[in-house]
């Protein structure tokens, strides 16, 4: 492999662990179950795509047919899965998290189903 071709993997793969990273903190850090599908479907569907072309790049033009098939299927399904998931969310009366509460340290939190505040800050 030439220079040029090993920092261009290099870089598609720091670039795919960087957005699989946000994906996961997202994932965790996020309050409710479509705040996360959102940053699972669009982060981690788009680190998967750069590591799909960071396998192009590094195995050349015999591979790049079958690589170019996985990245549309991963582009479809990644956010198919997600829509089903917050779909099934929606259908089963799950409500989104909403910052309009005040809570009593002065912060905002979400608003619980009988009008209360959420003072425990649970997600």
């Amino acid at each position: 492999m030439s220079a040029l071709v090993t920092v261009a993997v290099v870089g598609l793969v720091a670039a795919s662990v960087v957005f699989s990273l946000v994906a996961v903190v997202g994932f965790y850090r996020l309050p409710d179950v479509y705040a996360r599908a959102h940053a699972a479907s669009k982060s981690e569907t788009l680190g998967a795509l750069l590591a799909i072309a960071a396998a192009a790049v590094a195995f050349g033009p015999g591979e790049t047919l079958k690589l170019a098939l996985l990245a549309l299927f991963v582009l479809v399904t990644g956010p198919t899965a997600a829509h089903a998931v917050v779909r099934s969310a929606a259908d089963a009366g799950i409500e989104p998290w909403v910052r309009d509460t005040p809570l009593p340290d002065g912060g905002f939190g979400p608003a619980l189903s009988d009008g209360t505040e959420d003072t425990e800050g649970s997600r």
